[in-house]
């Protein structure tokens, strides 16, 4: 894999550009490095036709929320999976009959 990614990578600057990129993305919102690194990489991000440049582009429209994301340390994650959750019953309990046994399954 890694060879062909050599090939790639000197055959086409294209991909070498947009792999370069991605890597760079990665490593800013993964490790969540210092938010100046992020404002940094996006304002020097050049688009070359790729699909990777949608994502810079989102990530530069929203980029105070990805900031705040990546420098907060809370997450909505214990929330999504409650809502999750409560999703699944919703679809699995439609047959109650009583809206208080379906309160009640997701209470418990």
């Amino acid at each position: 894999m890694q060879l062909i990614r050599q090939i790639f990578m000197r055959v086409s600057p294209k991909f070498k550009q947009t792999y370069e990129t991605y890597l760079a993305l990665h490593d800013v919102l993964m490790v969540r490095e210092h938010p100046a690194n992020l404002a940094n990489l996006l304002a020097t991000c050049e688009p070359n036709g790729a699909a990777i440049d949608m994502t810079t582009a989102t990530l530069k429209r929203h980029k105070v929320a990805v900031l705040n994301a990546i420098t907060s340390p809370d997450s909505n994650g214990p929330i999504e999976g409650v809502n999750r959750v409560i999703e699944s019953l919703k679809r699995s309990c439609f047959g109650f009959k009583n809206q208080q046994n379906f309160f009640k399954k997701i209470t418990a």
